[in-house]
């Protein structure tokens, strides 16, 4: 049988953005099913969180064409450009940076010895160029796919304070609660699916969610 799923916010952002360390496993979540949902409370936040990685993603990829510009060496290895990052942020914009460089060199390069800096400020150009029309297509795409469920009414106010004690933060439970109205009123099986850690280990710790099965990044490796 082929369940429904209900997505948490991470899983459309890491289909719609290539250059993302989830996007082979998003991927793998719209192949393995075949209906797919998701609430206002996942829709909005998928708004903010697109427009916010997409102006990250084209500065970061901007500063990476300008430091090209005037190259200090020849040669060059996905080791320069995590050194590079390194020297160039710190807090949130690091680790931003950071993921962006292998799904980066695997999509554009896809080799791991060192290359020359005219091919790899060539792959930089060619990504700039390439993220308008891939994101265009994918979430074009997504929305031809993505159900939106009806508005939740119920509080369940007894699945909150579960989900509190075990850490789940304001807007994860929201999105866990809207997902599990859905399932609860759904006549066919509904799975959730989420990409961050918090949010998998909290719904997998409450019996009283109504989802066939709680799955995240260790069910699409």
């Amino acid at each position: 049988m082929t369940f429904k799923v209900f997505c948490d916010t991470n899983v459309p952002i890491a289909y719609i953005f290539h250059i993302n360390s989830l996007h082979s496993m998003s991927k793998k979540v719209f192949n393995r099913y075949s209906e797919f949902f998701w609430s206002d409370n996942v829709l909005n936040e998928f708004n903010q969180m697109y427009f916010k990685k997409l102006e990250y993603l084209k500065s970061f990829f901007h500063d990476l064409q300008k430091y090209l510009e005037n190259p200090s060496q020849e040669l060059y290895s996905c080791a320069d450009l995590y050194a590079f990052v390194k020297s160039h942020y710190d807090g949130k914009e690091l680790e931003n940076a950071r993921s962006s460089i292998e799904p980066f060199w695997n999509e554009y390069i896809g080799v791991e010895s060192n290359i020359l800096f005219f091919d790899i400020k060539n792959s930089v150009d060619a990504c700039l160029m390439d993220m308008v029309l891939i994101l265009k297509g994918n979430k074009d795409c997504l929305k031809e796919f993505m159900q939106l469920t009806p508005q939740r009414t119920k509080n369940y106010s007894d699945i909150v304070n579960i989900l509190k004690s075990v850490g789940v933060h304001d807007s994860d439970r929201n999105i866990i609660l809207d997902g599990h109205d859905f399932a609860c009123f759904s006549p066919e099986p509904v799975d959730f699916i989420t990409f961050d850690n918090g949010c998998y280990f909290g719904a997998k710790n409450v019996e009283l969610l109504c989802f066939n099965s709680v799955k995240g990044k260790i069910d699409f490796n």
